[in-house]
Order: C-alpha cells, then sequence, then structure tokens
C-alpha cells in the first residue's frame, strides 16, 4: 500500500520541470526538417534559376551567330555557359547539348525528351553540340544533377540517388546573321 501511495505522488513531486523540455524535442525535429527542407528547395531554386540564366545567355550567342562565327562554336558556347555557372555549379558537373531540327514539331519531340542516361552506368550522355546554319531551328539543353545536401530530402525527394536533375531548355530559329 505504502508503494502505491508513493508511485501516486511521484506526478506531484516533480512537477512540470521537464515538460518545456520535452515540447521542444516533439515540436523542435519537425521544426528543424521544415526549415531545412525550406534552405534546401530554395537553394535548389536558385541553382536552377542560375541555370536558366546560363543556358539563355550561351543559347544567345548561337542564335545571334557569334558562335559559329568564332574559331570554334562550341568552346565560345561552353565558355560563356561556365562563366555565367561561376563556381555555384561547376563546368566539369554540366552537360549540355544543341541539336538541329527542320521543323517545330520536331523540335518538340526532343524537348520532351531531354539529356539522355546511359542505361549500364546511368550517366547522363549528351546527343552533340550542333550550333546549325542562318534560320535552322535548335533546342539547346543544359542538365546538372543538382546533389541534395540534406540527405533526409534526397532520400524522399532524389529516388534513392540523393539528387535531382536540373535541367534548362532554349528552343529558338537561328537569326539570318550572314
Amino acid at each position: 500500500m505504502r508503494l502505491f501511495s508513493l508511485v501516486k505522488r511521484w506526478p506531484e513531486a516533480i512537477g512540470e520541470c521537464g515538460a518545456a523540455s520535452i515540447e521542444f524535442a516533439i515540436v523542435g525535429t519537425s521544426f528543424m526538417l521544415m526549415l531545412l527542407a525550406a534552405f534546401e528547395f530554395g537553394y535548389m531554386l536558385f541553382v536552377q534559376s542560375v541555370l536558366d540564366n546560363a543556358a539563355r545567355d550561351a543559347a544567345r550567342l548561337v542564335r545571334t551567330g557569334q558562335a559559329q562565327q568564332s574559331a570554334n562554336a562550341e568552346t565560345t558556347f561552353q565558355t560563356l555557359l561556365c562563366n555565367d555557372v561561376g563556381t555555384l555549379i561547376g563546368c566539369g558537373n554540366i552537360i549540355y547539348q544543341a541539336l538541329v531540327f527542320n521543323d517545330w514539331n520536331s523540335a518538340q519531340t526532343s524537348v520532351n525528351n531531354g539529356v539522355t542516361r546511359n542505361p549500364q552506368t546511368g550517366a547522363m550522355e549528351s546527343a552533340g553540340f550542333s550550333p546549325g546554319t542562318p534560320s535552322q531551328i535548335l533546342v539547346v539543353t543544359v542538365t546538372y544533377q543538382y546533389p541534395f545536401f540534406t540527405p533526409w530530402i534526397g532520400g524522399l525527394v532524389g529516388g534513392g540517388t540523393n539528387s535531382a536533375f536540373l535541367q534548362s531548355t532554349v528552343v529558338f530559329q537561328n537569326e539570318p546573321y550572314n
């Protein structure tokens, strides 16, 4: 009987001194995960924006004929692309391709397909770089495999690879630059 009375009075004796810590452990963990997710997706959108801007700038060189009139069109394109992404992405992590099409319907099919993957290694592969001639239709695709810095989010969104493909596509018709 005495043991029962001690057990009954025990919660009154300790009071609520640890309640705040336990509540913070429950709510704080969820809050921190949501905060990390907000930072992760915000940074990923920032990287996508940088990739979009770099792809548009480099594609403009091709569209206006500046790349074709240089000594090496692909090197000129790659140099501007790498300068625009800077150290944020790194030039070695970008896959790009420029494909020429005869009509807009074919170009639309290319936009839907994008950069391909090697079936054995899973690595992204470029279909080549062709800057085209005046008035030709081009699809320029720039792809980056974004690595998540939060493993929990990478596992949920990345499909087990802890990364996501960020892709920017620019479709245009070359100007008559001759």
